[in-house]
């Protein structure tokens, strides 16, 4: 991210098809010279969203201002971006620098100028000599660089790629997403990417923009999103999360199953709901002693399988039969000092920093508690939604 002012904002989008709610009340504000991914899985709109912002889809509501110019009714040709799709959509008939200077063309641009400009574009995408061939001739990832160069070519304010690397084998996925990473922060171009894969977010993302059910669910930074996931749903979506049903019993206590832990972490007055943290979030020991409870969750578990995973060996374990499996990443060189076969039993414990509590729906919960309970005050309340995260 190369500055902090607002190049695009979007306030209060709203998009149906049918009876199908696609975006639903959608504000959001991009930073000049950023790079975005709207993240989540299909159906949730992120794709909508990408189109509205490029003019083709018509939004029912709200409005998107770009550079200060709102751009919300304007047709495509006359908004300020570039475009790269997950087909690459490159006119088969024309030959890789005809591709490329097609825009350039549109505008009129002298023809040495745009030789030059072309010549330039496929060195920066290190593809200098192809600019003879047809994309017939190129693979797949060639075919996906001469796209990013023609988007790149009018020198748009803001480039969009939807799932540009999704048709790609991970081999050259890898290597593009390094190029275009690379290239996007040479040129300091505003750029918002469309991606279901959550390495690519996680790896060349600025900021994330978790979505679900035409809403966003979370907004942050990579770390923040995987360290600090604000619902349920993105701890789900992005890494691997333990996820276990938990009632609360008091302000430290828990019921996970059958088993009664004591918590770090303060609980709601009035929630039961779900105790979430990652597998690489745990640590083994052969006993409890010796670890501060008044900073660690404890828990007993018996081992079940283990699968190594080349840095790492993943362990699942047994906690209670009334609650799903876990998951635990660990060293590999601790696995084999202290791990040594199935029905081994070992103590987890996790760090007070590594739990997120999400609570139960509030209401449901209120309609169970004694009436006493419902005394706290509204910020009390707006509290407890939140505890533990």
């Amino acid at each position: 991210m190369t500055t902090s002012t607002t190049y695009l904002r979007i306030e209060h989008l709203r998009k149906s098809f049918g009876s199908f709610t696609a975006l639903d009340d959608i504000t959001l504000e991009v930073q000049e010279g950023e790079f975005i991914c709207f993240l989540g899985p299909s159906g949730c709109g992120k794709t909508t969203l990408l189109r509205a912002i490029a003019g083709l889809e018509q939004q029912e509501e709200g409005g998107i201002v770009q550079a200060g110019r709102d751009i919300s009714v304007l047709p495509p040709q006359q908004r300020d971006f570039g475009i790269v799709f997950q087909s690459y959509a490159l006119f088969p008939n024309l030959n890789v620098n005809e591709n490329i200077a097609y825009g350039l063309a549109n505008v009129k641009m002298p023809r040495r100028e745009r030789e030059a400009r072309v010549q330039a574009l496929l060195e920066q995408i290190h593809l200098p000599d192809i600019g003879h061939k047809f994309p017939g001739q190129l693979s797949g990832g060639q075919q996906q660089r001469v796209a990013l160069a023609r988007a790149l070519a009018t020198e748009p304010g803001l480039l969009l790629l939807d799932e540009p690397l999704s048709a790609l084998d991970a081999r050259v996925r890898l290597h593009l997403r390094n190029e275009i990473c690379s290239l996007q922060r040479k040129l300091g171009i505003t750029t918002i990417m469309v991606t279901h894969d959550q390495d690519e977010a996680l790896t060349m993302a600025d900021r994330i923009v978790v979505m679900d059910h035409g809403r966003i669910a979370q907004v942050g930074t990579p770390e923040e999103i995987y360290q600090q996931p604000a619902t349920e749903f993105v701890a789900r979506f992005v890494g691997s999360m333990n996820l276990l049903p938990a009632r609360v019993l008091d302000r430290h206590a828990l019921m996970l199953g059958r088993k009664e832990v004591q918590t770090p972490i303060p609980m709601p007055d009035c929630a039961d709901g779900t105790l979430g943290f990652r597998p690489e979030s745990v640590t083994l020991h052969e006993t409890p002693w010796g670890i501060d409870r008044e900073q660690h969750l404890m828990m007993p578990a018996k081992l079940e399988q283990a699968q190594f995973m080349g840095a790492f060996v993943r362990l699942t374990m047994h906690l209670d039969d009334e609650v799903p499996l876990l998951q635990v990443d660990v060293p590999v060189e601790q696995h084999a000092t202290l791990v040594h076969s199935p029905g081994q039993p070992l103590w987890l414990a996790v760090h007070q920093s590594a739990l997120k509590f999400y609570p139960a729906d509030t209401r449901e919960c209120m309609r169970e508690r004694p009436a006493a309970s419902l005394t706290k005050g509204g910020s009390e309340v707006a509290a407890m939604q939140v505890a533990g995260v």
